[in-house]
């Protein structure tokens, strides 16, 4: 018992070390891989699943960036979540960030005649989640997309572009499907 409270102690004050910011009650729990943690803002009360990949890219193919991944207070992110980020991913208060999504800012250059894609310059765009987000198991949100609060994007999900708030939304692309009535206060199909 008291090797695992010590065990966990150190992990709090090597957290707070390596992160931009890692607030108060927030845990990460096992292993994860991180790169570049030092522009990684994790919020308050927040819990980080095991596996997970939380990356940032300040240098790629030797072209500087200031990146900036922001996770706000009270977000859960479970095992095997992948976010990487070159420019600015934002995730807002509340989210719930089921297993197997992938949330991204950028690609990789796509220049047929050029240099292999992997060492071609990464493209990006900001990519946000407001608050209160829930995204199903494996879904995928793609460089320059917005959902908006309180939305739900169903699992397998692809999510490219605008999602507005109060919506659900489900496939390849992900299309709205619902929306929340506030008048009669139930989710009507679109």
């Amino acid at each position: 018992m008291i090797n695992k409270i010590i065990n966990i102690f150190f992990s709090k004050v090597y957290y707070k070390m390596i992160f931009n910011g890692f607030g108060k009650n927030s845990l990460i729990k096992g292993k994860v891989w991180l790169t570049n943690p030092e522009n990684i803002t994790i919020g308050n009360s927040c819990q980080i699943g095991p596996l997970c990949r939380l990356e940032t890219f300040p240098n790629y193919a030797n072209e500087k960036s200031f990146p900036k991944l922001i996770i706000g207070d009270k977000t859960s992110i479970q095992h095997a979540v992948h976010i990487y980020c070159k420019e600015s991913v934002v995730i807002g208060e509340g989210c719930l960030i089921a297993s197997g999504c992938m949330i991204t800012d950028n690609n990789h250059g796509t220049d047929p005649i050029g240099d292999h894609y992997v060492n071609q310059p990464l493209n990006s765009r900001p990519t946000i989640i407001e608050d209160d987000v829930w995204l199903g198991e494996n879904v995928c949100v793609l460089a320059g997309s917005k959902i908006g609060k309180r939305s739900i994007v169903r699992s397998n999900s692809v999510v490219i572009g605008l999602i507005p708030s109060y919506s659900i939304v489900s496939g390849n692309p992900a299309i709205i499907i619902k929306k929340y009535n506030f008048e009669t206060n139930i989710w009507e199909k679109v």
